[in-house]
This record gives C-alpha cells, structure tokens and sequence, in this order.
C-alpha cells in the first residue's frame, strides 16, 4: 500500500476520534446545562442519552473500520474468488452478497442488540419480545440485503462496459428506482412488519378526514399501525405518491394522547404532502445520487490506484470492491450530513408551520411535542454540533417556541 494512502487512513481515524471526542464533550456540557434549566428532568432521561451516545460513537467507528477490514486483510478478495469459479457476473455477485452481507448482518448483531432491545427495555421504552425483535432484525434483514444482492451486478456490469460514466448510467437507473420504492413502499414493504388497520370509519378517522379535505388531499388513505408491539413510543407519518400516499398513526400516538393532540400531529404530515416534501426528496435524493456516485467514482479510483494492489483488487469492476465503495459512500454520507439534515430541519419547519395554519391550535401542538418527548425520554436539545450534523427535525425548545410565537392573524 503507498505510504501516501496509509497517511490518509491514519489521519481520518484521527479526525473520526477527535471528532467523537468534540461531540462527547459538547454532549456533557449541554446535558449539564439542561439540568440547571430543567431540574424535572427524570434522570433516566440522561442516562438514556450517555448510553445511546456510547453506541452512536462506536457504530460511527465501526461504519469504517469494518469495510476497510475487509479489504486490508484480503477478505473481500478472498470471498469473491471463492464465489466466483468462472460463474456469471450476476451469479457471482449474487453469492459474493449473500456471503459479505451475511457476515456485516453477524458483525452488528451484538451492537443492534444492545441499542434496539436491551437499551429500550433498559428504560421501559419497549414492549417488545425477544422472538419478536430476531423477526424484525431478520425481515430487515432479507429485504434490506438479500433483495440487493440480487442486483449487485449491475453497477459492476456499467463499470466494465463503461468505466468512465458508469456513475452517470447508474444515477439514471437510481431515479426511477427511488420513485417506484415510494410509491410502493405503504403496499409491498411496510405491511411486512407491522399490521396496517384503516381508520376511516372510526370517529378519529372521520375527523382526520375532515383536514384532508380542508388541505384538498381526501384520497389519502389513513391508517393505524400496531407498533405497540414493538415500542412505547409514539409517531406518525405521510408517506407514498399518487394512489399510494396516506397517512400512517402508530396505536401508541392514538393511545396516549388526546384526540386534539393527534390532530396536530396529523396536521403536521398533512404539511409535509401539500408542501411538495416528498417529491421534493425524491428530486434532492435523485440530484445528490448523481453527485454522490460521481465522487464514489473518482475516489475509489484514486484509492484503488494507491492501494497497489495490496486489497487484491486492480479494477473498480471486480465484485470484492464492494467494501471499497460502501466505505467511500459512508465518508461522503458522513460529510453530507450537516447538509442533507439541513434541509429535513426546514421542511420540518414548513410542515410545522402548515399545521399550525390547519388546526390554529397551538396548545394541543404543544402538548403533543412534550409528550412524544416526554414519553421517550428526550432531551429538549442535543449540542450545536450534534444537531447540525444529526438532527432531523429542530429540537423541542425550537419547536415549542415556534408553535407559541407564531402569528395566526
């Protein structure tokens, strides 16, 4: 491997801890801080936070330690000249992804383990069984990799025929892909996991009805989802296109709060449709595909050419390359964080905003927002530097702010 090369990968794992480290740091010193402000905060609330953030560390270092491993010890290489015996592009790339995948789904287990079932019954936030959790984890699972190891020769077939637009020939294979897994998602996948009831005769459902005619969406289907199998905690969402779009309420948002209280929140997914959101994601994922596998391109280029061939792999086109372009899209998904999350914020704004205007309602939004925290045991808010990076949606002291200084008139 050029020394050049080691430098780099030394100096990112650097950068990762430091980076870690600044978070922690920040992390502690805001927790302390929200102590003094709001001394009813259960302790739970904090402890839950240091652990999670244990596991947000670790799961940041793993994302890249392991494909590297992969590829510095030769296993990636080692697992496609197993799988390959002369077989086609697509048989080989079928194995080499039930192999690599199966063995990445082993990997996390401990640590998926630890965050998605232990943690959650470790603070009272899950109802979940053990057997239920391994289906889930399992259903992930299959769908999640297997399905994509089914497909996994095509990016490489583009590379061989065309290795200097093959990122450009897969971008426009990505957009049709990212609109039809919208659109089919609510029918295909969702219902795997959780069974999906309509709401539509039921008095809630009559009067989520009403704001869907009021916002000139009423085909949107509603439906509510048993996830009190699953957890304690509460959510809803909007989700599909066209004749697929409704609108989705866990059982546990509709059990603990009030009818009013659901109203807001529904008003809030509402916003999100009629404020162009969804479509609007599937432009800015389909324009960041197009950028993202650009930069895939030239830098698992330039990696594999300093490499020398110390990973056993001399063209981007070979299949064990797989752990060199997973790592490369995790440092650039790393990078665009602050960027893509961002914009999710806004939108959230937006959506917040039509709500309001919908239901003119500002205690049950209010009320609403502190019981989905409340009940998962959130904080009010994370540090800058976490939420810049990692924040989907503003933090609750944003929000409530937001809801009781907005004007009406």
């Amino acid at each position: 491997m050029n020394s050049k090369l080691k430098l780099i990968i030394i100096l990112f794992f650097i950068f990762l801890l430091a980076f870690i480290g600044g978070v922690l740091v920040s992390e502690y010193i805001n927790m302390n801080k929200i102590r003094t402000e709001y001394p009813d905060l259960p302790e739970n609330a904090y402890n839950l936070r240091k652990d999670s953030l244990k596991v947000w560390a670790i799961r940041l270092v793993l994302q890249f330690l392991i494909p590297l491993l992969f590829l510095t010890s030769r296993l990636s290489y080692r697992i496609r000249y197993y799988v390959d015996n002369n077989r086609s592009l697509f048989f080989t790339g079928l194995l080499y992804g039930i192999i690599f995948f199966t063995i990445m789904f082993l990997v996390n287990l401990p640590l998926d383990y630890y965050s998605s079932f232990y943690l959650k019954h470790k603070y009272g936030l899950s109802n979940q069984t053990f057997g239920r959790w391994i289906e889930v984890a399992l259903k992930s699972f299959l769908i999640n990799d297997l399905v994509t190891s089914f497909f996994i020769f095509i990016p490489f077939y583009l590379m061989y025929r065309s290795p200097k637009i093959w990122w450009l020939q897969l971008s426009f294979l990505a957009i049709p892909v990212i609109i039809f897994m919208v659109f089919i998602s609510p029918f295909v996948i969702d219902p795997i996991f959780n069974k999906h009831t309509s709401m539509e005769n039921e008095k809630l459902g009559r009067q989520i009805t009403e704001l869907l005619q009021e916002a000139n969406i009423q085909d949107a289907k509603i439906y509510k989802v048993d996830k009190s199998r699953d957890t304690k905690t509460m959510n809803a969402y909007m989700t599909g296109i066209f004749h697929s779009k409704r609108i989705v309420l866990w059982d546990t948002t509709i059990n603990n709060l009030e009818e009013k209280e659901v109203l807001s929140i529904t008003a809030h997914e509402i916003g999100h449709y009629v404020k162009g959101h969804i479509w609007k994601n599937i432009i800015f994922s389909s324009l960041g595909t197009v950028l993202l596998l650009f930069l895939v391109y030239i830098t698992a280029t330039w990696i594999l050419n300093l490499s020398n061939g110390t990973f056993g792999i001399r063209k981007l086109h070979d299949i064990a390359a797989i752990p060199l372009l997973i790592l490369v899209l995790n440092f650039y998904s790393f990078i665009g964080s602050p960027i893509t999350n961002y914009l999710s914020r806004e939108m959230e704004i937006e959506a917040d905003t039509y709500e309001i205007m919908l239901t003119r309602d500002r205690e049950s939004a209010i009320s609403a927002m502190e019981k989905l925290y409340k009940e998962s045991l959130g904080l009010p808010r994370p540090s800058n530097i976490f939420k810049i990076w990692y924040y989907t949606h503003p933090t609750l002291e944003e929000r409530v702010d937001f809801y009781r200084n907005y004007p009406l008139d």
